[in-house]
């Protein structure tokens, strides 16, 4: 299991063009991904944002990128952002939530 960490610093218009790009192409294209939890994050007073995706495997990442360049592909003249870094990091321990059931 790894997590792949994308963080942009931008502009305010730069910011809210990447938060649509991330609400209108890359969250479509990964909803229902093999393996992922994602979360993007966003300091609005820095103008900082963070995409934070934890995959279980390299295919499952290769299966989820893959159906967000073909999402992307729909569109190729659209500015799209660009990250100022891309870390990926081994996950070595983890806290999952709790799923309680027969309890009112």
């Amino acid at each position: 299991m790894f997590a792949q960490v994308i963080t942009f610093e931008e502009t305010t218009e730069a910011m809210e063009e990447g938060i649509r790009h991330v609400e209108e192409e890359v969250i479509p294209a990964l909803e229902g991904a093999a393996g992922l939890r994602g979360y993007w994050l966003v300091d609005r007073s820095t103008g900082r944002r963070l995409s934070v995706m934890v995959w279980e495997s390299d295919a499952d990442m290769a299966a989820g990128m893959e159906a967000v360049q073909a999402m992307r592909a729909r569109d190729p003249e659209r500015v799209r952002p660009t990250p100022s870094s891309v870390q990926r990091f081994e996950v070595y321990a983890a806290v999952e939530p709790q799923v309680v059931s027969g309890t009112h």
